[in-house]
């Protein structure tokens, strides 16, 4: 059962210090799987919510994938904290296929 949150102060805080409960990430932002193949750009133009499901589209790609943001309608590239998120991705994902025994 889901209950109101009535005091918003005492939520956000543990023992006097207040908890960061913004989002890395902007809510504005959607994320596009981009790929080259024979020298030619190609893109998902799919309008993901998350760095993760715009590299689940591309991998089947093939390995020149890349993941870039879209923010209030325009490309630009991602930010530090999205480029550490998608490299943990990358980095998981190889440990993932090798412990289950794939190539």
């Amino acid at each position: 059962m889901l209950r109101r949150i009535s005091n918003l102060k005492a939520a956000t805080s543990f023992n006097g210090m207040m908890l960061e409960v913004r989002s890395q990430f902007p809510a504005n932002v959607r994320y596009e799987g981009a790929w080259t193949d024979s020298w030619t750009h190609r893109r998902c133009l799919h309008q993901h919510r998350t760095l993760r499901e715009a590299a689940e589209c591309v991998i089947p790609e093939g390995p020149a994938w890349y993941v870039f943001a879209i923010q209030n309608g325009r490309p630009r590239e991602l930010t530090d904290a999205e480029e550490r998120t998608l490299e943990e991705f990358r980095r998981t994902r190889h440990l993932l296929k090798r412990s289950c025994g794939k190539s």
